[in-house]
């Protein structure tokens, strides 16, 4: 699906948007009718997203705005919301149960380790230190 598609659909969603707000304006009102069109039009993007996507990414994000538009249409938005609020404290409670079971020990990596040998190599004031010390036992 090329980015023009995508953008006559939004055109057009727009087009029925101002249609339908200059309607109500006259008088004739077109609630039942946007509750119905809306969600229809997501779930067209989504279907032909999940059609036309070719990668997984963009047939996932399809799948998802289909689902969406469905929800919409079917009054069950909340359902997505709470099952989506749900998977994620289900993640981050795993990763946290997870994360305490794994030992802590870890091995440092070859630049911390040069880091760590330029940090504890000896540098001239304790060579300086050392030879002081030196010559105030001998002389």
């Amino acid at each position: 699906m090329s980015d023009r598609s995508g953008k006559v659909i939004l055109g057009l969603i727009l087009l029925m948007v101002g249609a339908l707000l200059i309607l109500d304006l006259f008088g004739i009102h077109t609630g039942d009718l946007i509750s119905f069109l809306i969600p229809g039009a997501i779930m067209l993007y989504g279907g032909k997203r999940l059609i036309h996507g070719g990668s997984a990414g963009k047939k996932g994000w399809g799948a998802f705005v289909f689902l969406f538009g469905l929800l919409m249409l079917i009054g069950k938005l909340d359902l997505l919301f709470s099952c989506l609020l749900a998977m994620i404290a289900i993640y981050f409670g795993y990763r946290l149960i997870r994360r305490q079971s794994k030992p802590v020990h870890s091995v440092p990596d070859v630049m911390e380790r040069r880091w760590a040998e330029a940090v504890l190599k000896e540098d001239a004031l304790d060579r300086w230190e050392r030879e002081h010390q030196a010559r105030k036992q001998n002389g």
